[in-house]
């Protein structure tokens, strides 16, 4: 398994960071019985995120995630499961907003990323409690309290 984390300017993240991430989606790889596959991540800005948004969905705002699963096709020929993006400054924003501490939201954010690429959505509310069941179960192996209480 191998997570490619693609960033525009280095040391956006601390090393400790990116090992506690590689771990977080090797377990998910793992449970999926994916653990071949390779996941790349990009740290985006907001204007790239808005257009990314834009050009995907549709809507003209910033987001905090976005997961762009690959094509079975794909998947097969290059072992890579798909990309996420998250924007860094939404997230920092987001959250300081919301109390909490960074790199755990970081965590939160790739586990949701990750989950939406093996197909989980959030857009009724059956499929909403069982990913957010998924990402709470992931966050409590790297002792991250359920970021849905807090």
């Amino acid at each position: 398994m191998s997570l490619n984390i693609i960033q525009d300017h280095p040391n956006q993240l601390s090393e400790t960071l990116i090992d506690q991430l590689s771990l977080l989606v090797s377990h998910i790889l793992h449970d999926y019985k994916n653990s071949d596959l390779e996941i790349n991540l990009k740290l985006v800005s907001s204007d790239e995120m808005v257009s990314l948004n834009q050009t995907y969905r549709n809507k003209t705002k910033d987001t905090n995630v976005l997961s762009f699963p690959a094509d079975p096709e794909v998947i097969q020929m290059s072992k890579e499961l798909g990309d996420i993006a998250i924007c860094l400054p939404f997230m920092r924003s987001e959250a300081k907003t919301l109390n909490r501490n960074l790199d755990d939201h970081m965590m939160h954010l790739v586990a949701h990323g990750v989950l939406h690429l093996f197909g989980h959505d959030h857009i009724d509310e059956k499929d909403a409690n069982l990913m957010e069941s998924h990402e709470i179960s992931y966050l409590k192996k790297f002792n991250i309290a359920n970021p849905y209480t807090l």
